[in-house]
């Protein structure tokens, strides 16, 4: 893991949530939606992914599964600066190959949120090892995540 890369990453995400936080901070449920919003990245990563679609032939698309994959990666990156948390090499992950199983523990993880439980750092380590699983390479994740920075950043500077 490329820390110096990953805190670079880090860092660029909590420019990006001041702007939002700066912009919509009148908002008392900004917390709650972001945890939704969590929930919902992850479901349209895996959607991409197809790994849940037993009864389609149908490839995923590499490029669409790195764009959604990213997203849900930029949202725990949110949960991380909430949390006051930091990215370090402590990179532990549940004892599984199956794709399901993380991505079932992940689901639960995130619900937790919704009750401010910090389990943040974990969700973090599993979400790498599931990208892992999925054989991402770390600069093609990162170069999604830098892409997605750069969409966002032209958002917010257009009032999208």
């Amino acid at each position: 893991m490329n820390l110096v890369k990953w805190n670079e990453i880090y860092h660029n995400n909590q420019k990006l949530d001041k702007v939002f936080y700066d912009k919509y901070q009148s908002d008392s449920k900004i917390y709650e939606k972001n945890v939704i919003e969590f929930l919902v990245e992850l479901g349209e990563f895996v959607n991409e992914t197809k790994v849940f679609k037993y009864w389609t032939i149908k490839k995923a698309d590499k490029t669409k599964v790195l764009e959604e994959y990213a997203d849900t990666i930029t949202m725990c990156l949110t949960f991380i600066r909430e949390f006051k948390e930091e990215i370090d090499d402590s990179y532990l992950h549940i004892e599984t190959i199956d794709k399901l199983e993380v991505i079932n523990y992940l689901y639960s993880r995130i619900t937790l949120l919704m009750k401010r439980e910090n389990v943040i750092k974990d969700i973090f380590y599993n979400l790498l090892y599931l990208g892992n699983l999925f054989e991402f390479k770390e600069e093609e994740v990162l170069d999604a995540i830098n892409n997605k920075h750069k969409i966002i950043k032209n958002r917010l500077e257009s009032d999208y």
